[in-house]
């Protein structure tokens, strides 16, 4: 198994072991009876939304973000702008993929803001005592927080089309369909991404 494949297997075992790609869990109601709850009872629909795509959404934010606090707020806040556009999605709207788009915005959105405000800070802390210290580069990391350090190395747009493709298995034009980009966009974003993984495993 190639390195990158390795190590996203330490993200979510299970779906690399299956070969499984993003689909509604058993007993989720379809996209059409979503939709059409959605008209009848707004607050019905996103009960149903919430109760069948909530694990699966947090899951997605916890590896792009790093942070469980921080991925169950910006879920909160995904689903808060799912519930409010509800009642405007068009027959057909494929509900995973919409929630994912929705959600991956969200999340780099953050990230967007959380670099920018690094940024600032560390100009504001150079050269004196709150300084950040270098980490000690021989202590031991887990596999999965290796990945984690990767990808929060990684554009946001590059993470998060990678981890839509590799974890949650998503096609090119899905992904690109999400993203709202083009086709050669996430092509390029993922082979970025893959290439920042490739440089680090090949010195492991």
């Amino acid at each position: 198994m190639p390195a990158i494949a390795l190590a996203f297997s330490s993200l979510d075992p299970a779906a690399r072991a299956n070969g499984s790609r993003a689909v509604a869990p058993s007993g989720a109601p379809s996209d059409a009876q979503l939709l059409a709850l959605a008209l009848e009872s707004r607050h019905e629909a996103f009960d149903a939304l919430y109760t069948a795509y909530k694990t699966r959404i947090y899951s997605f934010l916890l590896r792009l973000l790093g942070d469980p606090e921080l991925a169950d707020d910006v879920t909160q806040d995904a689903f808060t702008k799912a519930f409010q556009a509800l009642p405007s999605l068009e027959r057909g709207t494929k509900i995973l993929p919409w929630l994912y788009r929705v959600a991956s915005n969200a999340g780099i959105d953050h990230l967007r803001r959380r670099r920018r405000f690094r940024w600032l800070r560390v100009h504001e802390v150079e050269n004196t005592r709150d300084e950040p210290r270098e980490s000690d580069s021989s202590a031991e990391v887990s596999e999965r927080e290796h990945v984690r350090r990767v990808l929060r190395t990684l554009p946001p747009e590059n993470a998060a089309a990678l981890l839509l493709h590799a974890v949650e298995g998503y096609s090119y034009k899905e992904i690109a369909e999400i993203q709202g980009a083009s086709l050669t966009a996430v092509r390029s974003r993922i082979a970025r991404a893959r290439t920042a993984f490739q440089k680090v495993y090949a010195t492991k």
